[in-house]
């Protein structure tokens, strides 16, 4: 396959994941963009935007406005640290609950999406994406 066909067909296929997860989480009043950081602070626990920004692998002027979305729904708040520079930020109760509908919401996603593909492949593609992000 030509390797740019395999990246155009990554990229549609990253786009439209995101669409029709975009379809499903604006239910609970949520993005993926969103979804991404409240999923980061659940697993991660109080962490910077800067943090948050390489853990997401996104600059950090996206990762300001998207949490400055989250803080305007009360879904993350300020917490104090160490360093008066560094603004650290973890989920607020009212983020909590959101995390746990987002999540159902993002697994009965997923297993949509691959019910139907058996293991070894999708043990294959997921060894794939993990090469070439190293690679990067």
């Amino acid at each position: 396959m030509e390797q740019s066909l395999f990246f155009q067909k990554n990229l549609q296929f990253s786009r439209s994941f995101t669409k029709r997860l975009n379809e499903r989480l604006i239910e609970i009043g949520l993005y993926y963009s969103q979804w991404s950081i409240v999923y980061c602070l659940k697993q991660i626990g109080p962490v910077t935007l800067v943090e948050i920004s390489n853990h997401l692998d996104v600059e950090k002027p996206t990762v300001s406005r998207t949490v400055k979305r989250l803080a305007d729904q009360q879904l993350i708040e300020e917490v104090p640290s160490k360093d008066k520079r560094e603004r650290m930020i973890q989920l607020t109760e009212k983020g909590m609950e959101v995390y746990k509908q987002a999540i159902l919401i993002v697994r009965d996603f997923e297993k949509s999406l691959i019910e139907d593909i058996p293991q070894s492949d999708i043990d294959t593609a997921f060894r794939t994406i993990q090469l070439l992000k190293e690679k990067l």
